[in-house]
């Protein structure tokens, strides 16, 4: 019994958050360069109206199947500097490795070393992609992005590229 409870606890606090509707406010420290991350160069993104956020891993078959659609938005006009894709729990070497073997685009690629942004925004695990409006989630893609997902995004996000 006591164990039961000791669980339940320990769920109740991992599953808590201190997340509200007004978004999910990223701490740029958090955030690091991925290819320059021997710098600690930190990445700004306070300015950013509209934001596309992808969690992807080397390791994940689904994120290579991916990789194309994402490399393609970044490249669409509108989005040229608003899609980031964020190494969850990777190491850097096998992050860059992909990276050389799967094209870059005009994606900004990201490490959050302690997962914090991943946690706190609620991912479930890779690939997940999130649409920020103002720092604040408004779609979820869980599991891969589709030819669909991609046409989604350009259809109803684009408005909202500065």
């Amino acid at each position: 019994m006591k164990i039961k409870l000791l669980i339940f606890v320990l769920l109740i606090s991992f599953c808590s958050s201190n997340a509200t509707d007004d978004g999910i406010f990223i701490n740029s420290s958090d955030l690091n360069n991925l290819k320059t991350l021997d710098t600690g160069e930190n990445i700004d993104i306070s300015d950013k109206e509209l934001m596309i956020i992808n969690y992807w891993a080397s390791w994940c078959l689904e994120c290579i199947e991916e990789h194309p659609y994402l490399i393609e938005l970044s490249k669409t006009k509108g989005f040229e500097d608003s899609v980031y894709m964020l190494s969850f729990q990777d190491s850097r070497d096998n992050a860059l490795k992909f990276i050389s073997e799967y094209g870059a685009g005009n994606i900004n690629y990201l490490v959050d070393q302690k997962s914090k942004i991943a946690i706190y925004s609620g991912v479930f695990g890779v690939p997940e992609t999130h649409i920020l409006k103002n720092g604040e989630v408004i779609k979820k893609y869980i599991g891969p992005i589709s030819i669909n997902d991609f046409q989604e995004i350009i259809n109803n996000y684009s408005h909202l590229t500065n």
